[in-house]
């Protein structure tokens, strides 16, 4: 019987994980859960200072968790040593070792695992011309190019064949053409091989171009996990606004709230509508948050229009301060009446003669492309 994607049991299940790191490191985690189902890669985007690599250190035993529960493929990981974890971990703190050439970093998991030499031969050299590394097997790491080190790094976590690959910012190290060129490299190999992956990443590029789900962490805490898409569209809180994409914050109170839209009184007096995040009580402080492609731009002759108490109806008037044009897009940098700024992305069709400083505009959104969160 073909099982359903309901049926399928995730490849990694984290159940509330707290943990602390080394005193000192600042790292730590509150209350981590997820699911990451097989052939998927979760990409965890913050910083170490967030946790993201202790993240990692705790799933592949390299630290001890206070609370919570790790599984993989169903069974407790969490007192395994790391070694029967069946994981493989790519990290600038698990460095290839310099006294071995590519060929034998590769090998050396099999060796420690006394896999028979006619066989870990054969699997090196599958790694080798999986990674494209057959012209350095030889070499040592000290001669090798940064993007030919994270080869090697690479298929060093792959050759013993472990259920979950885990990337603590394998590219951290590149310069942005050999990133690029890796990223969809890496991509390629995780469609091909149906690998399971774990990455962690400050680059907000990095995981929305290899991330199947993006998870958020801040602080030590998981906001959200979900598709790029519904990250955007209906982020839970601002700091997934922030992070995931561009995004005006505006502070605010409700005026009125339902399940479908919210009434907002901004701090210039104006009041604008947005998709609530929750139910968010009448009064109550709030942010809305709205994505600067998002905001429709007219521009107007008389400088008393749109003002508190004129007939600017569900429009914002604002202030062009400046306009910057990158090519495929116009950024549009404006002032609201309370002095807080808010950015505008256009598409490059207007003239930028037109677009001069001091131009007094209105500004709107229809609701459901805005969102609107309890302060």
């Amino acid at each position: 019987m073909t099982r359903t994607s309901h049926d399928v049991a995730p490849r990694l299940a984290l159940d509330q994980i707290s943990a602390l790191g080394a005193p000192g490191s600042g790292r730590l985690l509150r209350a981590v859960s997820f699911r990451l189902m097989p052939g998927r890669c979760l990409a965890i985007l913050g910083s170490d200072d967030d946790g993201a690599a202790l993240l990692l250190d705790l799933v592949c035993g390299h630290a001890a968790h206070g609370n919570g529960t790790i599984r993989l493929d169903g069974r407790a990981i969490d007192r395994l040593p790391p070694q029967a974890r069946g994981v493989g971990l790519v990290s600038a703190r698990d460095p290839l070792f310099a006294h071995l050439d590519v060929a034998g970093n590769i090998g050396f998991p099999l060796r420690a695992r006394g896999v028979a030499a006619g066989e870990r031969d054969r699997l090196v050299r599958d790694a080798l011309a999986l990674l494209g590394l057959d012209a350095v097997a030889g070499l040592r790491p000290s001669v090798l190019g940064p993007a030919d080190r994270v080869r090697a790094a690479i298929a060093r976590a792959l050759v013993a064949g472990p259920s979950l690959l885990l990337l603590d910012a394998p590219f951290l190290t590149l310069d942005l053409r050999e990133r690029a060129l890796l990223q969809r490299a890496l991509r390629r190999l995780v469609r091909a091989r149906g690998l399971t992956v774990l990455l962690s990443t400050a680059d907000r590029d990095e995981a929305l171009m290899l991330g199947d789900e993006i998870g958020i962490l801040d602080a030590g805490t998981l906001h959200q996990v979900g598709a790029a898409q519904d990250l955007l569209d209906r982020p839970a809180d601002a700091v997934v606004a922030a992070r995931i994409g561009d995004a005006n914050l505006l502070p605010g109170r409700i005026v009125r709230c339902d399940d479908e839209t919210a009434l907002v009184r901004l701090a210039s007096g104006h009041e604008m509508e947005a998709e609530p995040a929750g139910t968010i009580a009448e009064g109550a402080p709030c942010m809305l948050c709205v994505r600067p492609d998002r905001i429709a731009t007219v521009f107007l002759s008389r400088p008393d229009a749109g003002a508190p108490g004129s007939d600017a109806g569900d429009a914002l008037p604002a202030v062009l301060q400046e306009a910057i044009h990158f090519g495929d897009h116009l950024r549009l940098r404006f002032r609201l009446a309370d002095g807080a700024e808010l950015i505008v992305r256009r598409p490059p069709a207007a003239a930028m003669a037109e677009l001069r400083p001091d131009r007094i505009a209105l500004l709107a959104w229809q609701a459901h492309q805005a969102r609107v969160f309890a302060a």
